[in-house]
């Protein structure tokens, strides 16, 4: 018997059943649906971090810094180094390092009293220069950023974000405006754009920058640089890019190797990777054990028919059938139930990944879009799986069916 003609009769048996079919369709489903639901969920954690920091510019970053202290045989010591960051880093870097397109020197992490016409606001200070907005993807909407004249001057001019125009301005024009940040009066020359306080960028709303030396000169008195951000041309050479600025930093620093520390975000991405892929096997696991009872299903309604069609099975074996016909026949009813129960789960599951997302969003993470990912290898993964559900819980009614002799076969009341 040709395969095409065992599917027909397995399909024509299966349509004579419509209602024992669907039900048993309906394990594989709900199976299949549960795994890719849950498999999806997860997959959203690493594509929401890739875009979260590919909104703040740090998709393809490499960060140095010089730490307090440092890894010396196994034990955090003192950074005893002399070598410190300094600007001419930075044009080092941008000369000699094809790989990078923007470095931003910064010091950061300070939180101040800030105050205009009466009104008082604890805000975050920054100090950069004008390749801050490249930098981390942030763009000024009204005014403008400080320039290259203003940093070289240590001019005391600042651009604010949302958040402090709207405590310490009410919402209003700033431009031209001064606050008074630690005593320091500063003009405010620009309002960044909002960014919201997500995963990646909680608090810049409620951050001023300033010029670097402006910041050295006014507010910490000394010629220092907290950390450069580097830029790579684009995710693909950022481990090129690391190992370029590293050179750059010993030419400059002969003991950089050990006095400054270097993280790509490669490294988080690779974290997060894992933890995700962690995170879906776990959940696929959990959800695994519904297409388990789903094939037991498929098992039980196959001893089911075999047992009712017991006399169709002793005729087609008198008249010539042979074991392997049988075998094909069944095997394919079995086959087919778990394959369209397959898709029908793909489908239903993409969407429950997609209702999940939004719940994790609106009830536990609203300020977050959490993502739905259906990948074709999943869907691939879960299709195939669900061919495999059928032939093994198929496969031991649909031999018991073959074994059968035609004449006990015919006796079957």
């Amino acid at each position: 018997m040709q395969f095409s003609q065992a599917l027909f009769i397995g399909l024509n048996a299966l349509r004579k059943n419509k209602m024992r079919t669907i039900l048993t369709m309906l394990g594989i489903i709900i199976g299949i649906a549960a795994v890719i639901g849950m498999v999806s969920v997860g997959g959203g954690a690493q594509l929401l971090v890739l875009g979260e920091l590919q909104r703040v510019g740090a998709a393809n970053m490499v960060v140095v810094w010089r730490p307090d202290e440092v890894e010396e045989n196994g034990k955090r010591v003192p950074n005893r180094s002399s070598s410190k960051l300094e600007y001419e880093d930075v044009i080092e870097i941008e000369a000699t390092c094809p790989s990078v397109k923007n470095v931003t020197p910064e010091i950061s992490g300070f939180t101040l009293p800030s105050s205009f016409a009466g009104m008082q606001k604890t805000i975050n200070i920054a100090a950069s220069t004008p390749s801050y907005t490249e930098g981390h993807n942030w763009s000024v909407v009204q005014g403008r950023f400080f320039s290259n004249e203003d940093v070289d001057d240590a001019r005391r001019v600042c651009t604010i974000g949302t958040e402090i125009q709207k405590d310490l301005f009410d919402g209003g024009n700033p431009i031209g405006r001064e606050i008074k940040v630690a005593g320091v009066r500063l003009t405010v020359i620009g309002v960044m754009k909002e960014k919201g306080d997500k995963m990646a960028s909680e608090g810049w709303d409620n951050t001023a920058i300033m010029p670097l030396t402006t910041m050295q000169r006014y507010f910490i008195g000394r010629d220092l640089i907290g950390v450069l951000f580097v830029q790579s041309h684009s995710f693909e050479v950022i481990d090129q890019a690391l190992a370029e600025v590293k050179l750059a930093m010993l030419r400059r620093h002969p003991d950089a190797d050990k006095a400054f520390e270097y993280f790509s975000i490669k490294e988080a991405l690779d974290s997060v990777e894992r933890v995700s892929l962690i995170l879906q096997v776990l959940l696929g696991g959990v959800a695994s054990i519904a297409l388990f009872v789903g094939g037991i299903g498929i098992m039980n309604i196959m001893f089911v028919s075999v047992t009712e069609r017991t006399r169709e099975i002793g005729l087609r074996k008198a008249i010539g059938a042979k074991r392997a016909d049988v075998l094909m026949q069944f095997l394919s009813e079995s086959v087919v139930i778990s394959l369209i129960g397959g898709i029908l789960g793909i489908l239903v599951g993409a969407g429950i990944g997609a209702a999940a997302s939004l719940a994790v969003t609106k009830f536990l993470l609203p300020d977050v879009e959490w993502p739905a990912v259906v990948s074709m290898e999943a869907a691939i993964i879960a299709f195939l799986t669900s061919a495999a559900i059928g032939i093994f819980f198929g496969l031991y009614p649909a031999n018991k069916a073959a074994r059968m002799l035609p004449t006990e076969a015919l006796r079957h009341e």
